[in-house]
Formats: structure tokens, C-alpha cells, sequence
């Protein structure tokens, strides 16, 4: 009796990539070349061949380099907002929350610190460019929407300190965010995330009542 021949693995045609996968496999590649070389040596051609297509395959996804940058952002705020609160239990306390945030900045700082090296690089190119600081912008208001009801409920239940006011708390935090990471990536030495945490957390927490 003849045996079935099924072909082997190498043998069979590779599967075709979504036009999904596609266009996420050119914003990677852009994203590891401003990582790598900064803005300047952007280039679609690059960018195209990094991602293994044509320049017209690029254009097809995206019109023209702002888009694609974009993209790129796009890309930085799902990075940003894709570890700390699905680890949380319905149950966590807002101090748990800002704890967690913290602690997802600074693995990000020592796994994948070329995440705030592209944050960087398009901070300063946002400058002289409307159409990256309106892209900024929604990185920061990302931040902003997760903060503003874990600070509104901590005061809500007494964690926080009264005293504090919502938005002026959210920006402090996130001031301290940014300067966690450009001062990693500026080749400033690691903080001691713990020991910053408890420092944060005597500022955010009201004094403690003498016995």
C-alpha cells in the first residue's frame, strides 16, 4: 500500500501576510530604524526594504512619511499602555495603580529602552513639527486618561491626601514619568524604582497621625 506523502515543512509556499500584519511589519521596521539611527536616516525606501516590500507597498499603506511616523506613535502607545493594568485585580487600590505604572516604565527603561529612545527622538523632531506634537499629545492624554480616575479615586477614599488637586496630581506623576526616562536614556544611572516609589508615595499619602 503507498504511504500518504504530505510535504515537508520547508516545501509548502509561506503563508501570505494580512494587509494587517503588513502594514504593522512597515511600522516596526520604522520604528527600529529611528531607534537605531534617529530621524534623519528615515527613509521609505529603507523602511521598505527592512519590511521586505516594495516602496509601492509602502505607499499603499501609507501616503507618505507622516503617516507612517504616525504610525510609529501609534505603535509607542500601545507598547506604553500594554502592561501593568491587566495585570491588576479588580481590587487594586489607586496606589496600586500608580505602582504598577511605574514599575512598567521602568521595565520598559531596562527591556526595550529603544522605546523611549523613538519617544525621544520625536519629542525633539516635535518642535518644529504641528503634526508630531498633535501626536504627542495623545500619548500624554493616554497617560492622563489612565491617572485621572486612579487619583480621583484615591481622594474619593481617603488613600490620597485631601489636599491634593486631581489634574495638578496627574501632571506631577507624569512629569516624573518623563524624567525617569529621558534622564535613563541620556545615560544618567538607574534610579532605584523601589526607593522612588516610597518617595512618590509619601508625597501622595496623607501624614500618618502621631499615636
Amino acid at each position: 500500500m503507498t504511504e500518504m506523502a504530505f510535504p515537508h515543512e520547508e516545501d509548502r509556499e509561506p503563508r501570505r501576510l494580512s494587509g494587517q500584519e503588513r502594514r504593522r511589519l512597515l511600522i516596526q521596521a520604522a520604528y527600529r530604524l529611528i531607534a537605531e539611527r534617529g530621524f534623519e536616516y528615515l527613509r521609505t525606501r529603507e523602511v521598505a526594504a527592512r519590511a521586505g516590500v516594495n516602496v509601492a507597498t509602502l505607499h499603499y499603506y501609507f501616503a507618505g512619511k507622516e503617516q507612517l511616523i504616525q504610525g510609529v506613535v501609534e505603535h509607542l502607545l500601545e507598547i506604553l499602555s500594554s502592561r501593568g493594568p491587566s495585570q491588576l485585580s479588580e481590587a487594586a487600590t489607586p496606589l496600586e495603580h500608580i505602582r504598577s505604572m511605574f514599575l512598567r516604565i521602568d521595565h520598559l527603561l531596562h527591556e526595550e529602552p529603544e522605546v523611549f529612545i523613538v519617544l525621544s527622538e520625536i519629542s525633539l523632531r516635535s518642535l518644529r513639527d504641528e503634526s508630531l506634537r498633535r501626536a504627542l499629545h495623545r500619548l500624554e492624554a493616554a497617560w492622563r486618561a489612565y491617572l485621572t480616575p486612579v487619583v480621583s479615586e484615591g481622594l474619593r477614599c481617603g488613600m490620597l491626601r485631601g489636599d491634593l488637586n486631581i489634574e495638578e496630581t496627574v501632571t506631577g506623576l507624569i512629569i516624573v514619568i518623563k524624567g525617569l526616562a529621558f534622564h535613563a536614556i541620556s545615560g544618567g544611572s538607574s534610579p532605584d524604582i523601589r526607593r522612588l516609589l516610597a518617595d512618590l508615595e509619601r508625597w501622595l499619602q496623607p501624614a500618618a497621625r502621631p499615636d
